[in-house]
């Protein structure tokens, strides 16, 4: 009975963001320029435990999606972007003081987005298609302001290998897909043609009932293939809140007492 009475059970720890993005993509694919814009952003993300009675080793799991609108410097042509990502992770946390923690670990994340130039007659719409396995940590820190204790976040995570999706300047995505000509079009990446650095800082604001985050991300990208070079870079902030939830099954089951959470 003890026993029972002292089981942990681990709490999911999620968070809704969304937010505006500053974009700044160049794909040679549609056009040689650099184009610039703005977009809407909203990210999902939940954290937990492995195993309750272990508190040095937890799971991350993080969706996003991205829609926006850029043009050129002309004026003379806009592309559209719509994006999605999920990433799976495992950290492991250092407590290196009371208020003060380096989660270390990796993920691996796929990506997607859609791209159309308005102007581009031949090959108007080129997708970005990508599976990563990365490099990620994070650092914590709890700072006492006003009497709220405040937690502070700075993650990352860069890439190191993966594959990715680049097809040829002059071959049109008729030829590819409906003759089935993917000569070149898929590509072992890794640090020698694909370099990033995705960070994200957040600040938690405890209130009563809830508790609000306040986040500032960059995301910088450049990889190439088939003897051109593609660029993405994202600024933006995002505002949403975080909340702690447990599942459990059965409408005349209790909840259990005992819980444990990854911010601990």
């Amino acid at each position: 009975m003890q026993a029972q009475t002292d089981k942990l059970y681990p709490l999911i720890t999620a968070a809704d963001q969304i937010g505006l993005s500053s974009i700044q993509l160049r794909d040679p694919y549609l056009s040689p320029l650099y184009y610039n814009g703005a977009g809407l952003k909203y990210v999902h993300t939940q954290q937990r435990f492995f195993n309750p009675e272990n508190n040095t080793l937890s799971m991350e799991s993080k969706a996003s999606a991205l829609v926006g609108y850029t043009v050129n410097e002309p004026y003379s042509a806009a592309i559209m972007y719509v994006g999605g990502d999920y990433r799976w992770g495992a950290f492991y946390h250092f407590r290196l003081q009371p208020r003060l923690q380096l989660l270390a670990g990796g993920n691996i994340n796929a990506g997607f987005g859609y791209k159309y130039n308005s102007r581009n007659v031949n090959n108007p719409v080129n997708v970005d298609v990508a599976v990563n396995l990365n490099l990620a940590g994070k650092l914590r820190y709890d700072a006492q302001i006003f009497k709220r204790t405040v937690r502070l976040t700075y993650a990352f995570d860069s890439p190191l290998a993966g594959c990715m999706y680049v097809p040829l300047v002059d071959a049109s995505y008729y030829e590819m897909f409906g003759l089935g000509n993917m000569t070149d079009a898929v590509h072992f990446s890794s640090l020698h043609n694909k370099q990033g650095l995705n960070s994200e800082f957040t600040m938690d604001v405890p209130f009563n009932r809830s508790v609000l985050r306040v986040g500032l991300h960059v995301n910088n990208l450049k990889y190439q293939a088939n003897d051109i070079i593609f660029k993405f870079q994202e600024v933006g902030f995002t505002l949403g809140w975080k909340y702690n939830f447990y599942v459990f099954s059965g409408r005349k089951n209790q909840a259990p007492k005992n819980f444990i959470s990854t911010e601990e």
